[in-house]
Formats: structure tokens, sequence, C-alpha cells
């Protein structure tokens, strides 16, 4: 679902401030200190019950005030949720009054935000690339959530007996794991091979191929983990004596990982900054889109000082991606970037200027 509108009370440095959002595009500009990550980050903890700026959510209450308050609107459902924090009290989310879940907020208002400690996902963990596919399948299978947990659950216990040496006890939890591990890569394996279509896809409807000669040589696979040529029960029963040694499960869904190579060789030793910041947002983009086109949902991508490591002509490709891209972005930048031109030429695009705002 787009946000349609938002308000903030006593949220850091903004005591009041109210914005009507388009389901599009919608660029927050101003210079530094103005405001533009802190609507963003608001933005994204209403959708999402967390921060992308601090693990410790009561700093975002406005010096001097004891709570800080999010509402936002989206009028094609109708829908309203907020986000409440008073001091020394946990959050507290509504969905049209009524209080939810942090999984059900991040479920009815899905957002993915990409900001300079997350912009580029082949420099990033293998647990950050799961992360990134597990929050797209968790919003569009209900069965996934159970699936998931399940998974750690019983490898939580498999590492256990392996710590404690209780070999005698391992190997029902080695079949429970493999059971649903296979369950767990059956999912991300589809919704990796739907990602990569619109991916290809994306690149193809650019011409970026002639843009950017890596791309003619970009390879993305899905590594469930384990050898491939194995079932997930084979690859534990084989690595048992290795488990045993090291004192944890060394194969299996949790060490599966998205690896992305140009001419056999990993991506970051490759790409610049400023293209690893474009494939992160194309891919994170084609994973929005299958998300809209397959599954019948409507992500926000947040995308926080999007010109920083990209030159003019990749920034003049990412304003090229706005036009194919259905879902709402929202980005931000020190400079007005988008100039009358592009303006006409996007169409459902709309300016903030911060310093205006604030």
């Amino acid at each position: 679902m787009a946000l349609s509108s938002i308000s903030l009370s006593n949220f850091r440095c903004f005591d009041s401030l109210s914005l009507e959002l388009t389901a599009g595009s919608n660029f927050f500009y101003g210079k530094n200190g103005s405001g533009k990550t802190t609507i963003l980050e608001a933005i994204y903890l209403v959708s999402s019950g967390r921060s992308f700026k601090s693990s410790n959510i009561e700093s975002a209450i406005m010096l001097g005030s004891n709570s800080f308050h999010i509402k936002a609107f989206d009028k094609e459902s109708g829908f309203i949720v907020e986000a409440y924090k008073e001091k020394n009290k946990s959050i507290q989310l509504k969905l049209n009054n009524k209080k939810i879940t942090i999984s059900d907020i991040a479920k009815s208002f899905p957002a993915t935000i990409i900001d300079n400690k997350t912009f580029s996902l082949t420099e990033a963990s293998p647990a950050f690339r799961r992360k990134i596919i597990d929050r797209a399948i968790f919003i569009s299978d209900d069965s996934f959530s159970s699936n998931w947990f399940g998974y750690y659950r019983s490898l939580k216990q498999r590492n256990k007996l392996l710590k404690e040496r209780d070999l005698g006890s391992i190997d029902p939890w080695t079949e429970k794991l493999a059971t649903i591990g296979d369950e767990l890569t059956i999912k991300r394996k589809i919704f990796f091979d739907q990602t990569k279509d619109r991916f290809d896809l994306i690149v193809q409807k650019l011409e970026l191929k002639l843009e950017k000669d890596f791309f003619n040589s970009l390879v993305a696979k899905y590594d469930q983990g384990w050898d491939d040529s194995m079932s997930l029960l084979e690859a534990l029963n084989d690595s048992k004596d290795a488990d045993i040694r090291r004192k944890v499960t060394t194969q299996g869904p949790h060490k599966a990982d998205i690896k992305i190579y140009i001419k056999d060789v990993d991506a970051k030793e490759i790409l610049s900054r400023g293209e690893q910041k474009l494939l992160s947002i194309i891919w994170l983009c084609s994973q929005h889109e299958v998300l809209r086109s397959a599954y019948n949902i409507s992500p926000t991508l947040l995308i926080d000082d999007v010109k920083s490591e990209l030159d003019s002509n990749t920034f003049n490709t990412f304003i090229s991606l706005l036009k194919l891209i259905e879902n709402q972005i929202i980005f931000s930048n020190i400079e007005d970037q988008i100039n009358s031109k592009i303006e006409a030429d996007l169409i459902n695009i709309k300016k903030f200027h911060v310093e205006q705002l604030d």
C-alpha cells in the first residue's frame, strides 16, 4: 500500500509536520541537517516499527518532549497506521485504531530502505542478502513465517545437541531440519527466479547492456547453502562428522546466499561504489515489481541520499528507472537534481524542499 499522507509530532527535529505524498515518486531535497533523512526514517518506522538510523527508537523523541507520534494514511484502502513511542515504554503500533504487531505492520505497509549502510548488495554479508529476500517472501507468503521460524528453531536445537555432544539425539532433528529446510529453499528459489526475470527485463528496457558494459557479463545465482547435487538430508548426513567436530551445523538454508558475478569474479571486486549502488537499487526495485505484479502488493522503496556515489550518467539511469517502476519510491538528496524537463517527463513525481517544511 502506498502512503498518501503522513504527519509527525515531536519526532527528532520536527515538532509538527504534515505531508501529502504521491503514489509514484517523491523527492525530498535540502541541506544536510534539514530533516530529509528524518522524514524517510519516520516513513520507514511507521511501516515497520523499526528505525534504520538507530536501534534505540526512544532517541527519535524530540528533545524536551515525552513522546513522538507518527500517523500515515493510504487513501486507496482507507487504512490509517500509527506509531506512538513514549519514554521508557514500548512502541505502540495501530492499524485503524487497533493495536497490531510489528509483523502485521510490515505486511500492511511494506517498505525497504537503501541508505549509506545498506546500499551495496555485493559488499553486504550473506545474512543481509538473505534478509532482503526473506522479508519480501514474508509479506507475500502467509506460510513463510512459520516455515522460517520452524527451521531456525530446529537449527538452534541441533546446534545445541552438537555443542553438548548429545549425538544420540541428533538424527531426528536432522530429519526435521531437512524437511523444513527443503520447504524454505523452494520458496526462496521461486522468489529469486521471479526477481531475476524482472531484473533482466528492467536491464533490457533501460538498454543497460549498451550503457554499462558490466551488465553484459553479470550473472546472479542463488546458492542454496549446500551442494545442489545432493538433497539437504544427504548433505546434513554427509557433513555430520564435520558438524560434530565444529559443534555447529555447516550446511543448510542458513548458509544460503545470492551470488553476483561479473566474468566469474565476485562483483564487489570489479564494480565501483556507484555501480554497486545502481545494481542494488535495480535489484530491490525488481523485488518490489514482483510483489506488485505477482502478489498484488505495493511496497515502498526509500532511498536516502540517492545521488551519493552516483555520477551524472548513472543518476540519469536511475531517473529512467523511475519511469518503469509502478510502486511508490521516496528518495532524498542534498541538491535539487530534478529539473523541470525531468519533472515533466516523469509526470508522477512530487518534490519537497525540506528547508521549507522545517
